[in-house]
């Protein structure tokens, strides 16, 4: 792909058209700036589409990711962490922006059936995201139309199950409009470059993480054709570009600035990579993080109460003993799950994102600050699908049998896949093969010698590390099986209850007399009615 050449390209065609994920209209009318069939072509429904569509999964991953202690959440009381008004340009950005203008390029006769094929895909994720996050929610062709289409202004939502059959359809209907597309290709495909067969497997395998969060072990066997090789993996690649339009990636453009980072590392992340195995340190982590000071005040520098308060010696500590807390050794400064505490001068030397998933800089051992421009300059991607993480899937497939030699097997070949994953980054130092074999030989040394309750948090662990960048799928699987179990609780001892499901928009209730708000965030979603009920 050449990402930077053609967002530039249509950019400029469309960019007043586009329906970002930061918009934030409270209602679901028509979008008056939208595109319609008689003002532009299918290329330009569709790129305008692709590009919506790698923003609003970086956001919604992003907020699975913080639920899920793979990226830092600000917010002791989960009641309160993501608002109803939070969730307003996301729920919009989905109706009235991708899901609108893949029905407007479906009504143009220049749409082909790759492009129709594309179009299904998205939208078969964005609903079954949808689900996943809020539950019931309104669904075109399933009960009354599309919220803001064809006039409908209330929409009555579906239940959860009926969209997710109605998703799994598309997915069925797109396999089949890749299979008859002929050789007539869009304009542009930023994801798979007019290669018809990754685009069925992607569906595939979408398709089977739905069958996953159902339970149905046997639909999700029955998908043979699916992502389990690196160069399959559904991802966006973002560009370089800081200007108008800006195609970095979004966790760079507020991670490497003139005025330092803009957000925290996980503790609980980087302190399971630092001493994973045997104390091993996971390689990955030179890819992941980048660390901007050697030592962190209170751990191996002196204690600076300006700017890590909790580094100070004799300051409280509500974890149990073996969970990290405030910060760690080596420079890794983060910020633990659920602290909201004001921010202190900490810009130049808290941890940054690393060249993977965000463009940022190698962690080669430096220790030097970065500002924008520096690393990869933000050519970093966006994960939707990875190969790696079919093969985790495998293995919580494998549980439903008591199979854990196919669990660790699974699990062993999704942390290799992983690795190889950021050892093809380019511009960065390839990870040394050495390094590789031993993380995974000491894998199996933990492994066999662990406890079946070891191995589980072993494999949602890594499954987690994994997921890196895109957090939908850790949000789902931690309310599915409650592991890891080894997870950092909030720092707020009484935090109430870990939410379930998501507040509805503020836009859907307040303008939609057929919505009612939720009496709080502990309602589960249909598929996980009888999930772990021990959350933190």
């Amino acid at each position: 792909m050449r990402f930077i050449n053609k967002i530039l390209v249509f950019s400029l065609t469309v960019s007043l058209a586009l329906t970002s994920c930061e918009t934030a209209e409270l209602d679901l009318t028509s979008n008056p700036n939208a595109l319609t069939p008689e003002q532009a072509s299918s290329d330009f429904f569709l790129n305008a589409v692709q590009e919506d569509f790698a923003s609003w999964v970086h956001s919604m991953g992003d907020r699975g990711a913080e639920l899920s202690r793979v990226a830092y959440m600000s917010g002791r009381n989960y009641d309160q962490v993501y608002s109803p008004n939070s969730w307003d340009g996301l729920w919009s950005s989905a109706y009235r922006g991708m899901l609108q203008d893949i029905v407007l390029m479906e009504q143009l006769e220049s749409t082909t059936n790759y492009a129709r094929g594309m179009g299904k895909v998205f939208r078969a994720y964005i609903y079954l995201t949808l689900v996943d996050y809020f539950g019931d929610v309104p669904v075109q062709e399933v009960g009354e139309a599309l919220g803001g289409l064809e006039g409908v202004l209330n929409p009555v939502a579906t239940g959860g199950q009926a969209v997710y059959d109605y998703a799994i359809a598309q997915l069925d209907s797109a396999i089949s409009d890749f299979q008859d597309a002929g050789s007539a290709r869009p304009q542009f495909d930023f994801y798979y470059n007019g290669d018809a067969s990754k685009w069925i497997k992607a569906a595939n395998s979408i398709k089977k993480k739905a069958y996953l969060n159902l339970g149905n072990v046997g639909a999700y066997n029955g998908i043979t054709n699916y992502i389990d090789e690196i160069s399959e993996d559904f991802q966006f690649q973002w560009g370089t570009n800081a200007v108008q339009p800006d195609t970095r990636h979004p966790l760079y453009r507020s991670g490497y600035t003139n005025t330092g980072g803009g957000e925290y590392m996980p503790n609980w992340l980087m302190g399971k990579m630092l001493t994973s195995f045997n104390g091993l340190k996971d390689p990955r982590m030179a890819y992941y993080f980048y660390r901007q000071v050697e030592n962190v005040p209170g751990f191996g520098a002196p204690a600076n109460e300006e700017v890590l308060e909790c580094g100070l010696p004799g300051y409280f500590n509500p974890y149990p003993a073996g969970i990290t807390f405030c910060a760690l050794p080596d420079g890794y400064w983060g910020r633990d799950h659920g602290n909201d505490n004001g921010i202190p001068p900490d810009g130049f030397t808290r941890t940054l994102r690393g060249v993977y998933p965000a463009g940022g800089a190698f962690d080669e051992g430096t220790f030097a600050p970065k500002i924008i421009g520096e690393g990869l300059g933000g050519k970093g991607i966006t994960p939707i699908f990875l190969s790696s993480w079919s093969h985790f899937m495998n293995a919580e497939v494998a549980l439903a049998s008591n199979d854990l030699a196919t669990v660790k097997a699974m699990t062993r070949a999704g942390i290799e896949i992983s690795m190889n994953k950021v050892d093809d980054i380019s511009g960065a130092p390839a990870l040394d093969d050495d390094a590789i074999t031993a993380f995974l030989d000491n894998f199996d040394i933990v492994w066999d010698a662990a406890s079946t309750s070891a191995k589980l948090d072993i494999w949602a662990e890594q499954f987690f590390i994994s997921m890196v960048g895109n957090g939908i799928d850790a949000y789902n699987s931690y309310r599915r099986n409650g592991l890891p179990s080894s997870i950092q609780p909030n720092i707020e001892p009484s935090p109430g209850n870990f939410p379930l499901s998501q507040w509805y928009p503020a836009n859907y209730v307040t303008n939609n007399s057929n919505a009612e708000q939720k009496a709080n965030k502990a309602g589960r979603v249909f598929w996980n009615a009888s999930g772990p009920s021990n959350l933190k």
